[in-house]
């Protein structure tokens, strides 16, 4: 199941060689500057580039002024902009080269304005435009401790495990790093995907079914939007790997939980049920479990 794991859209956002941070700065309050905090935490190996219009230096890394001055085309944009603005950012990333991004910045399809859909929309298009792969928007980012890869707001301080997963919930990759910790457990890889503008719930599961470092694969789902392929890619990988999910829409909160995180639309607990059953999918109903 390792075979054609490089042709992923997720295997340079999981595995970036470089990466370029938009958003941090030498303000530690900001968003952007904790996700670098974050990466350099765990020890990343590789060339990071903040940009930034105003600083030289951010965190003591040299900052460049625009994508354009970069030294050479990372291999992933981490994107954590006021929203207006972040497509224009995607457009120029796209003229650099850069195919892979993480889109954290929130306030689009799911803020319920006709405004934050057209935004989605012109950020959907201009990824098209640009032959752009991206994670998001409205999320925490994707962490990888096996290539000391740690993109999300929360330092993680545990070492590398087994245990890949899938989260339409914002927070709730980094609230497990903690909580796994305690049983002396980890991640091999965690994505957050927010609105699923371009890579959803079904990509995830099938680079984690790939992934050699992947021994059980985890899900906290609030809506599943490809009905048909979800059930056809867990009946594929359940013999080999065990899948299971946790799903938050069934009940009232968690269905206005589901709007306000990604937009999404829950349906009925029972049909979730069903598509679980079918799928071979084991379904847990409590965080714990």
């Amino acid at each position: 199941m390792n075979n054609g794991i490089q042709q992923s859209p997720l295997y340079r956002i999981a595995n970036p060689e470089s990466i370029a941070i938009f958003g941090a700065s030498n303000k530690y309050t900001a968003m952007g500057t904790s996700v670098l905090s974050a990466v350099l935490n765990l020890g990343f190996k590789g060339p990071i580039y903040p940009v930034h219009p105003k600083e030289t230096e951010v965190l003591d890394l040299p900052a460049y002024q625009s994508v354009a001055e970069l030294p050479q085309t990372p291999d992933l944009a981490v994107i954590v902009l006021p929203t207006h603005i972040v497509p224009d950012v995607l457009a120029e990333c796209g003229e650099k080269g850069i195919r892979h991004a993480i889109v954290v910045s929130g306030g689009f399809a799911e803020s319920g304005g006709e405004e934050g859909k057209a935004l989605q929309q012109w950020l959907e298009d201009t990824a098209a435009r640009y032959g752009i792969r991206f994670l998001g928007p409205n999320c925490i980012g994707a962490v990888n401790p096996h290539h000391r890869f740690n993109a999300t707001f929360l330092p993680y301080e545990q070492g590398p495990g087994f245990i890949g997963m899938a989260s339409q919930s914002g927070s709730f990759i980094t609230q497990m790093f903690a909580y796994l910790q305690q049983f002396g457990l980890g991640f091999s890889t965690g994505f957050s995907i927010g609105n699923e503008a371009n890579i959803d719930i079904v990509d995830c599961m099938q680079y984690l079914a790939r992934c050699p470092n992947t021994k059980v694969i985890g899900l906290y789902i609030e809506s599943i939007r490809r009905g048909r392929e979800f059930i056809e890619t867990a009946r594929a990988i359940v013999p080999e790997k065990p899948i299971v999910a946790y799903y938050a829409g069934g009940t009232e909160a968690g269905r206005r939980a589901g709007l306000s995180h990604t937009g999404a639309l829950a349906g009925p607990d029972r049909v979730y049920d069903g598509v679980f059953r079918q799928s071979g999918v084991i379904r847990a109903y409590s965080i714990e479990e």
